[in-house]
């Protein structure tokens, strides 16, 4: 099969996706073309909307929540429109030059474009939209798109709230990387990163180090007691800097970005993070504890609403987390029901049930 993917610059998570699904589908002998959508509209309007979106996380993530649930209403954006004045040509001599079999997008965005140009053409290829969190916002819904792979069965409702049949839906899980479909033990993972054998937390604030403020881990380590901690502090050279500079209590080890995030989970018992979906289902792929401090209002709170509700994680107010952490670290009743639910939620190959999917259906 010739198969396109569209993702978008804007966060990390939904390029992430699209290269774990064209590992995939390249590992099952298909031709891939991955293509940032909105750098294919436009280089300059995919810096300024990736430089907005970021201060908008950073500094007032209140107005983003904001606009992520006035996005929630119907025709706000509408596809058809801006695909009938610019983009029709565009789009149209790209799938021209490509001719795939299948479309899969990971952002609402090119999906939107692109069911509204199929629609336009009378296009017959398969196009599928790849949900990268927990929820669906209603901007995924269009009417040219042919599934829905989500997150979650337990997403159904929603999605089918929102007016997507039921044959459209396939709840195959969040694509993540092959590496986190067969971690190493807990043992194994410690020996190697030359950890000891005792409570572990893992913190990660996303690949540009947010929610994980210097004060915080020091809260964490003179509170906590026999334990250790691996702090990501992604490409936040700053935070990074300063903790380095730092003398702990207990022993604390500070990096930055990183490769091997599988072996670092895999040594941990539980993971404070910020709920994005991608490192969600990668957590849930290692049945690993997760605790949520300050998700951002829309997509963030919304997983992390869902996964709490599933038993798979806990969400402390970073005011009180040092205490309640030091409780849940030594609490193995608890942390093993976690990740019980965890792996109960984790879908470690969705990135093959989903090419797989296209091959069976297409």
């Amino acid at each position: 099969m010739n198969i396109m993917l569209f993702s978008a610059s804007i966060g990390h998570g939904h390029n992430q996706v699209a290269h774990a699904l064209a590992m995939e589908a390249k590992r099952q002998g298909h031709t891939v073309q991955v293509i940032d959508g909105l750098e294919f509209v436009s280089p300059f309007l995919s810096k300024v909307l990736l430089e907005s979106y970021l201060k908008l996380l950073r500094y007032t993530p209140s107005v983003y929540g904001k606009l992520y649930q006035w996005t929630e209403e119907p025709m706000l954006f509408d596809f058809t429109a801006l695909i009938n004045k610019l983009l029709c040509r565009k789009f149209k001599r790209l799938l021209a030059q490509h001719r795939p079999d299948a479309i899969l997008c990971t952002h609402s965005f090119p999906a939107g474009l692109l069911a509204a140009l199929k629609l336009r053409l009378g296009e017959p290829v398969r196009l599928v939209a790849s949900v990268t969190d927990f929820t669906m916002h209603y901007t995924w819904v269009n009417q040219g798109i042919d599934t829905y792979a989500l997150a979650s069965p337990k997403l159904i409702p929603l999605v089918r709230h929102l007016g997507v049949r039921d044959a459209a839906l396939a709840p195959l899980g969040i694509p993540i990387r092959p590496r986190f479909a067969h971690p190493p033990s807990k043992l194994e993972a410690r020996a190697a990163l030359g950890l000891g054998n005792k409570p572990t937390v893992l913190l990660m604030g996303g690949g540009l180090g947010m929610g994980t403020p210097a004060e915080l881990i020091h809260s964490l380590d003179s509170t906590m007691s026999d334990c250790q901690m691996i702090v990501l502090a992604g490409t936040n050279e700053t935070l990074l800097r300063e903790l380095r500079e730092v003398r702990f209590v207990n022993p604390v080890t500070v990096l930055g970005f990183i490769e091997n995030v599988e072996t670092y989970m895999a040594a941990t018992d539980v993971l404070v993070t910020k709920p994005g979906g991608v490192t969600c289902a990668e957590a849930l792929a290692m049945a690993v504890p997760l605790v949520f401090v300050s998700p951002i209002p829309g997509q963030e709170w919304r997983n992390a609403t869902f996964l709490v509700e599933q038993l798979a994680a806990i969400h402390f107010e970073e005011s009180a987390l040092a205490p309640k952490l030091a409780d849940l670290i030594h609490d193995e009743v608890r942390l093993s029901c976690m990740s019980r639910m965890a792996r109960e939620l984790a879908r470690p190959h969705a990135a093959r049930d989903i090419i797989e999917l296209l091959q069976r259906d297409g």
